[in-house]
């Protein structure tokens, strides 16, 4: 039987990451999805019989299709478990943290709850801003999704938990994020540039 892989992402690594899955697997029917809509189409055609692989995008994977995904579906995005939920670049230079990173782990219906599969963690640039931090994060996201990547395209099996990798208990939001940049008026004068270099052009001016 064609073993399938959906992958959730995207349109410009579509060609990059199919070309890395066939020539694991040149046999692997591969779907491409960019919406729910495109998500629940591919679902609907594989049966849930498919290997679903998110990375980077915002789209959120419904309960009900979750629960017809016969094999453990992964999720890629930028953020280390310090920091999940909406943001995290963001949040990450704000709160001064000294690294930053990329996770990959089981798709659960909460977001950012899924158990952990890999981590990818580097050292916080000096004085990042939120755009330098979220380009060198995806070029990170790259590596791992080469790990999951080549781990669907080999087998059916759940690849391996990282046990001793835990979610932080504080999820960021949208809301939060909106506050964040909003609160120019707020902060003190010496926190001004911490506060530009983590909003970026969100940052609002009045």
């Amino acid at each position: 039987m064609v073993r399938s892989i959906i992958l959730l992402t995207g349109e410009r690594e579509v060609p990059f990451f199919k070309e890395f899955l066939w020539e694991r697997d040149s046999s692997l029917n591969i779907m491409a999805a960019h919406t729910r809509s495109e998500l629940i189409d591919a679902v609907d055609k594989t049966g849930g019989n498919a290997r679903l692989i998110s990375y980077v995008t915002d789209v959120i994977v419904p309960r009900h299709i979750l629960s017809r995904l016969v094999l453990t579906p992964y999720n890629i995005h930028p953020g280390p478990p310090e920091f999940p939920g909406s943001h995290a670049d963001s949040f990450a230079i704000w709160e001064g943290s000294n690294t930053y990173g990329v996770t990959a782990h089981e798709i659960a219906p909460l977001v950012d709850s899924g158990p952990i599969v890999a981590v990818c963690r580097f050292p916080m640039p000096a004085l990042a801003t939120r755009l330098e931090l979220a380009d060198l994060a995806y070029s990170k996201a790259v590596e791992v999704f080469a790990v999951v990547a080549a781990h669907c395209a080999d087998c059916d099996d759940p690849m391996p938990r990282m046990l001793d990798e835990h979610w932080s208990n504080v999820k960021t939001t949208k809301a939060q994020f909106r506050d964040l940049c909003s609160s120019l008026s707020k902060v003190p004068t010496d926190a001004l540039d911490r506060l530009q270099r983590a909003c970026g052009p969100d940052l609002v001016s009045a």
